[in-house]
């Protein structure tokens, strides 16, 4: 398989991981409130909600959890043919990072252009679990509906 494919299967690798962690740990086992996995819920679902969609806390949590991630990945990088699959394991993750952050300071970008996310903290947080990108959301029938145009 050539190294574009490689990175394309890395974009939907990493958006089903972001699916996945989301979903079964952070509002899974994060529903206990002694798991690691609580601060999603108890603290940044609570400060979205509070503050119609803003949370400018930094979370070193999240970046801690995203270079983990990368870190244990790192070995595809040394796989003859794997290492456009691992650079979009990284650079998915800084968007990640990057969009997070953005999307909780600018609600009213957000709403418009990354809806789904707002739309699973202030509509329905059982439903729409990426971030970046609906795609798997869309896949595996878990995207709520666009609630608002705006």
């Amino acid at each position: 398989m050539g190294p574009f494919a490689m990175f394309f299967l890395g974009l939907l690798y990493t958006n089903f991981m972001e699916w996945f962690i989301h979903r079964f740990l952070f509002h899974g086992l994060g529903k206990n409130k002694k798991s690691i996995f609580a601060f999603h819920l108890r603290e940044h679902h609570i400060i979205a909600r509070k503050n119609d969609f803003v949370d400018k806390n930094v979370t070193i949590r999240e970046f801690v959890g995203i270079v983990g991630l990368v870190l244990v990945h790192l070995p595809l990088h040394t796989v003859y043919g794997w290492t456009t699959f691992y650079i979009a394991i990284v650079l998915y993750g800084c968007a990640f990072l990057v969009l997070h952050k953005i999307q909780h300071c600018f609600p009213t970008f957000s709403k418009r252009y990354y809806w789904w996310h707002w739309n699973h903290h202030m509509s329905n947080q059982n439903k729409s679990w990426c971030v970046v990108h609906p795609f798997t959301d869309v896949v595996l029938g878990t995207l709520e509906e666009r609630k608002d145009e705006s």
